[in-house]
């Protein structure tokens, strides 16, 4: 992979532009070698004659590359002839190392640490032991849905650092789109052309009335009841928005909005002190259902489901984070 990366890359990853000699007193020879020749250098050359180099001999530095000491030596060879320059004195047996041969080992020395930090950093991002992936969701699906989905994905992959991200749906969608998150979690809305959708689960959602209101005292409500009754609906964006007003316009209402509002606490708020009606997530309730706060309604036409999916980029190499969590719907 790394065979013919310019050791001038590598140069550059190690020393700053303004002191590339400092503390370094090279021979014209030497920067020739650097200035001139560098860009010949492969790392299978480099590699060899930094072995060498280290174990001050040829026959160690083919044991550790599994290669024959001819094929060692021509390594080295080659490398001297394009630098024009004589890297070892052999006495012998004995290889040292000249001085142009010294300033090439120390930098040597610095691009293989550099090589071996690259490999394990991408290493684990393929395997997954690093990384990270953003989400965006829904403030309601990141309090309800979400923890149970994370604590699964994060089981599997402890290593990948998860950013959750919340907003309206449709502002998810927008920004899987532009790539500011890797992929959402959303209520579905008319989805744009450029996103893959995975459908999830289906949410329970169910009409919510002050408990002094005329419906509290029923046990059913149908959607003519809804005519003339003021609603608070969620902000525009909303997928659950979205799907409400689907929903009514399919039963003929054609309801009077008492307000829009992005926060559903200020929603349920409102309702406590008996202003408006509205249909808002069941898990959002629980607990104001519990304390007789609020009271939630069924309908007579049936349970009121929105459908939640995952969306991400059509048509783009995913991450292998990505690609891990969308296997968790598979």
């Amino acid at each position: 992979m790394w065979n013919w990366i310019s050791l001038s890359f590598f140069f550059l990853l190690t020393c700053q532009s303004n002191c590339f000699y400092k503390g370094i007193r090279f021979s014209y020879a030497v920067k020739d070698m650097l200035m001139g020749y560098v860009m010949r250098i492969n790392l299978n050359q480099l590699r060899s004659f930094f072995l060498a180099a280290r174990e001050k001999s040829i026959t160690k530095a083919a044991e550790a590359l599994y290669i024959t000491q001819p094929a060692v030596t021509m390594q080295i060879k080659s490398l001297e002839q394009d630098l024009a320059l004589k890297l070892f004195t052999r006495y012998g047996k004995g290889l040292e190392l000249t001085d142009a041969g010294k300033v090439l080992f120390g930098y040597a020395e610095r691009v293989f640490e550099i090589v071996e930090e690259m490999e394990y950093v991408l290493k684990g991002h393929a395997d997954l032991s690093h990384g990270s992936l953003t989400i965006g969701t829904t403030r309601s699906f990141a309090r309800h849905l979400m923890p149970g989905l994370l604590a699964r994905f994060q089981g599997k992959y402890p290593g990948v650092k998860v950013f959750l991200k919340v907003g309206s749906s449709t502002k998810i969608a927008d920004g899987v789109m532009s790539y500011e998150y890797n992929l959402g979690v959303i209520g579905r809305i008319p989805f744009r052309s450029k996103l893959s959708v995975v459908p999830y689960s289906k949410e329970e959602f169910c009409l919510v009335v002050p408990t002094s209101h005329r419906f509290a005292g029923m046990k059913e409500v149908g959607f003519q009841d809804l005519k003339n009754e003021p609603i608070i609906i969620r902000e525009d964006g909303s997928g659950s928005r979205y799907a409400i007003l689907s929903l009514l316009s399919s039963h003929g209402i054609k309801p009077s909005v008492l307000l829009e509002a992005e926060s559903v606490e200020f929603i349920k708020e409102y309702i406590i002190k008996g202003h408006g009606i509205s249909f808002l997530y069941k898990p959002e309730i629980r607990l104001e259902a519990q304390l007789g706060l609020l009271k939630p309604l069924t309908m007579k036409e049936g349970p009121i489901h929105i459908q939640t999916d995952v969306v991400f980029p059509r048509e783009i190499d995913l991450t292998p984070p990505t690609k891990a969590f969308l296997r968790l719907f598979e």
